[in-house]
């Protein structure tokens, strides 16, 4: 179950720095409230009988869960770069405080309501409709980062994996969409995470 609940946010985590800046934010929201709201059904409609059958269907549906948490916290990080520094604040105390208001929602539910775990489930299964009234209603324009005061980096060439400044100076008509410079940037992302793991 533990493995379930870490390993698909966890490695979606680690592979999606190479490919997620090609999807829009908005088919992300979509996706992973969708992802969060079918793995909340699957757990709560499945029998709850002991047999193998339905305890995989379960930890289905908590690994659909645990990709809609990891891919959720790392879009909304990055929109971040776009609501300036208040905003970074906010995300780090609604995730850390979504754990702990989770929990006690739940406990509430199953003890003082004295639901049962799958109404409550259900029930928490309409919390991305949340989310996504959040997204499409609530969260304003995002600002240029010229307005945020943030400044582009100039990195040096070097030998550390970053992209060559001939790659990164290149024009649009000679890499394209998705060429060349895609094919550097992620060769550099690579780079830079091979070496934590074989310095």
């Amino acid at each position: 179950m533990l493995l379930a609940d870490v390993l698909p946010s966890f490695l979606l985590k680690l592979v999606a720095p190479y490919f997620i800046h090609r999807i829009s934010y908005t088919a992300r929201v979509l996706a992973f409230c969708a992802l969060s709201a079918i793995g909340m059904l699957v757990i709560s409609l499945t029998p709850a009988d002991q047999d193998a059958g339905s305890v995989v269907i379960k930890l289905i549906g908590v690994a659909f869960a645990s990709l809609s948490s990891g891919g959720g916290d790392l879009s909304f990080l990055a929109l971040t770069h776009f609501y300036g520094a208040p905003s970074l604040a906010a995300w780090s105390s609604g995730t850390g405080a979504a754990g702990l208001v989770g929990a006690w929602l739940y406990v509430v539910a199953t003890t003082t309501l004295q639901l049962l775990s799958s109404t409550t489930l259900l029930a928490c299964a309409l919390f991305p409709v949340i989310m996504l009234a959040s997204y499409f209603l609530l969260l304003p324009e995002p600002q240029s980062t010229k307005e945020i005061g943030y400044e582009a980096l100039v990195e040096e060439d070097d030998d550390s994996g970053h992209v060559p400044s001939s790659l990164s100076q290149s024009t649009e008509a000679e890499t394209g969409i998705g060429g060349l410079r895609d094919e550097a940037f992620s060769r550099s992302n690579f780079e830079r995470v091979r070496v934590l793991f074989m310095p």
